[in-house]
C-alpha cells in the first residue's frame, strides 16, 4: 500500500464510483478541492502495476475516519480488503480508528458489518443520518464501527461532531 499523490486520484475515483452508490460518495468536483488542499490522504493497494484497492482517510488529534474504502471486484474474496485495514492499523498504531456502516438492515450491510468485525472492529450502538453529498440524494442511516475497541455515547457525540464538522462541512 502506498500513499498517492494528486495525479494518481482519477484512478481511485473511478473504483470508488464503482463501489459506492451516488449518496455516499462525495462528487469529484468537490473532493479535488479537499486533496488539493491536504484535507485527507488517499492509500492505494496495487498488484501487477493496477490498482486493486483504495483508502480515503481523515487524520484527526484522537482518532482516524476512514471516508472510502473500496477493493475492486475483480478480486473481490481475495484478502486485500484485510490487507488494506492491516496497513491502515500499521500506519495509526495509537489511534482510534473509525468507519460508518449503513445500519444492518440487510444481506449486504449484515456481512460488511461481519467483514469489518473479523477485522477487529467493533459496532457501536448509536446511530445517526449521514449529511447527504450530492443535492439529489437520500439519507443514509449509519453506524460507527471502531477499532480496537467499542466507544462510549461521549466519544461517540466528539467523533461524530468533528467529522461532521470538517468531513461534511456541517455543523451539528
Amino acid at each position: 500500500m502506498k500513499k498517492l499523490n494528486i495525479q494518481e486520484f482519477d484512478e481511485v475515483y473511478a473504483l470508488f464510483e464503482k463501489a459506492f452508490i451516488p449518496a455516499e460518495l462525495r462528487p469529484y468536483e468537490k473532493m479535488l478541492p479537499l486533496l488539493e488542499k491536504g484535507e485527507f490522504d488517499v492509500y492505494g493497494y496495487y498488484q501487477n502495476n493496477k490498482l486493486t484497492g483504495a483508502l480515503l482517510i481523515w487524520e484527526f488529534d484522537d482518532f482516524v475516519y476512514l471516508e472510502n474504502f473500496a477493493v475492486d471486484e475483480s478480486v473481490r474474496g481475495q484478502g486485500i480488503g484485510s490487507i488494506l485495514l492491516d496497513e491502515m492499523k500499521t500506519l495509526f498504531p495509537h489511534k482510534l480508528l473509525i468507519l460508518e456502516v449503513e445500519e444492518p438492515t440487510d444481506d449486504i450491510s449484515k456481512r460488511r458489518i461481519g467483514f469489518y468485525e473479523r477485522n477487529g472492529y467493533v459496532l457501536n450502538p448509536f446511530h445517526y443520518i449521514q449529511p447527504t453529498l450530492r443535492s439529489n440524494a437520500t439519507e443514509v442511516n449509519l453506524m460507527l464501527m471502531s477499532y480496537p475497541e467499542s466507544i462510549n455515547v461521549y466519544s461517540f457525540d466528539q467523533i461524530k461532531k468533528q467529522i461532521f464538522r470538517v468531513v461534511y462541512q456541517q455543523m451539528v
